[in-house]
């Protein structure tokens, strides 16, 4: 079977085990490993968890790799990923940050190290779906928000530092809807001093 075959026998998958990726194209295991393998070099594959593929030329975009990463849940890239993405931090990021619902941790991948911070369920929103990295990105507002508080939180060892920023124009208005529904009144003080100092840091911004 021609690499191009396979590839038409995958169709509609976007993700799948090499055992999956067998049974579709009616080939051996170790031959679809193989086709999988010459896919990958075409940019038409991604190898995600061993035995795990991505499928497709947009198997390489952060926001694909960032939800495969989570699987079975949702995630949004957050922080200074996000802030890339809006053009506010011009520094690429060393790893992609993502939040989740799921397990938190660092996940390797071809395409990337993926670091997924867990946040509460009432705090997971402010996302959106983004064609250019096919997968969800936070606003600006809502990425700032979850720096401040998975660093008031210390999760992930997150510093809540940012490298140079344009806060410019940020509407701190929705970041405090966001800090309004933290429950707690001592979380609710710690991510409000840590919003504080970002703001002090990047002091060019507009109300």
């Amino acid at each position: 079977m021609t690499t191009l075959g396979f590839y038409q026998k995958l169709a509609g998958h976007k993700r799948v085990t090499t055992r999956t990726a067998a049974q579709l194209a009616g080939v051996s295991i170790p031959a679809a490993s193989m086709a999988l393998r010459r896919l990958a070099a075409d940019g038409l594959s991604t190898p995600l968890k061993k035995g795990s593929w991505m499928i497709g030329g947009m198997a390489s975009k952060p926001g694909a790799l960032v939800t495969a990463a989570a699987d079975p849940y949702v995630a949004y890239l957050s922080g200074a990923s996000a802030l890339r993405l809006h053009e506010r931090i011009q520094q690429m990021p060393q790893s992609l940050f993502a939040v989740t619902l799921g397990r938190p941790g660092e996940v390797e991948m071809a395409g990337g190290r993926i670091a997924l911070h867990r946040i509460k369920p009432e705090l997971f929103g402010g996302y959106a779906y983004d064609p250019r990295v096919d997968g969800f990105v936070a606003s600006p507002e809502k990425a700032v928000f979850d720096l401040a508080y998975l660093a008031a939180m210390n999760r992930s060892r997150v510093s809540g530092s940012l490298p140079e920023t344009d806060l410019k124009g940020l509407r701190w208005s929705e970041v405090q809807k966001w800090l309004r529904r933290i429950p707690t009144p001592r979380v609710r003080a710690s991510v409000e001093q840590a919003l504080d100092r970002i703001r002090q840091q990047h002091a060019e911004v507009a109300d």
